[in-house]
């Protein structure tokens, strides 16, 4: 909250919404609404964290140009806000945008551990089919892209995940290679950024069990050309039917595997991805 209110940018309204917490951090909050006039704080019942942040879209003001989202643990730059929209401003504000930018990561105590990584292949729908490259904590939407965003989904793996997906089909991603956050990974974080060789591939095997088993991302993919299927540019809807189809033979999701249009980022996570679709565990 402090980073917050630290803001080198003028005109900054906060809005928090407490997930139904049972400690003292309403309290806490209640104070920096009752001091800060720029402070909003709603209490509501535990929903999680994806429908948390999708409810405090619906609240946020209709008439702000821009929304950021923030996570509750995190620390911003004092130019957080002001690098962000220093780059949204160059674009049309008609054409859905969000902007994003990589993580300094730290421990518990703000202790840097590394950045994360940049991605290299670049940001478009054929990436955001299968992977997140858009962390919500540092994101700030346009409202062209807030609007595309009301509709809440009945499946998806993550509200960043879905914004990235939703923004890359029908508008701008802003990538800013400059970090504004420092991204606080605790031991108990659920997700977050490994920090080690052998934490990555413990993180990457749970969840090729997870949402293999669930099919969380084509679950999401499905969600996502109901709503917006007929919506979609040809080139798009091209690459989510054949990412949608049914392959009920091995050696035709092996070939799919071998020649698919849809990536990410690393070399390790291609093959990771191929081999989930040969395996039908995506």
């Amino acid at each position: 909250m402090e980073s917050l209110l630290a803001q080198d940018s003028s005109d900054v309204g906060i809005l928090v919404r407490d997930d139904g917490s049972i400690d003292s951090t309403i309290d806490l909050l209640r104070a920096y609404a009752a001091t800060h006039p720029n402070v909003k704080v709603v209490c509501g019942v535990h929903l999680g964290f994806i429908k948390s942040f999708f409810k405090l879209l619906e609240l946020a003001s209709p008439t702000a140009d821009y929304l950021a989202l923030c996570d509750q643990d995190d620390l911003w730059r004092e130019d957080k806000v002001s690098r962000a929209l220093e780059c949204l401003r160059q674009y049309p504000p008609e054409i859905p945008t969000v902007y994003c930018s990589r993580l300094a990561v730290v421990d518990e105590n703000l202790q840097p551990l590394k950045y994360s990584d940049i991605p290299r292949r670049g940001l478009s729908f054929r990436n955001a089919l299968v992977e997140n490259q858009v962390p919500g904590c540092t994101s700030l939407v346009n409202q062209a892209a807030r609007r595309l965003l009301e509709q809440v989904p009945s499946a998806c793996v993550s509200h960043d995940w879905w914004i990235y997906l939703i923004v890359s089909a029908f508008g701008t991603i802003v990538y800013d290679e400059e970090p504004r956050i420092l991204y606080r990974r605790h031991v108990s974080n659920v997700f977050g950024i490994s920090t080690g060789l052998i934490d990555t591939w413990r993180v990457k095997i749970r969840l090729f069990l997870k949402t293999g088993k669930s099919k969380l991302i084509v679950k999401q993919a499905e969600e996502f050309r109901r709503m917006y299927g007929s919506s979609l540019p040809d080139e798009h809807r091209k690459v989510i039917e054949r990412f949608l189809q049914k392959r009920t033979r091995f050696r035709d999701r092996l070939r799919y595997a071998w020649s698919c249009d849809v990536y990410r980022q690393s070399t390790r996570d291609q093959y990771i991805l191929k081999a989930r679709i040969a395996l039908d565990r995506l």
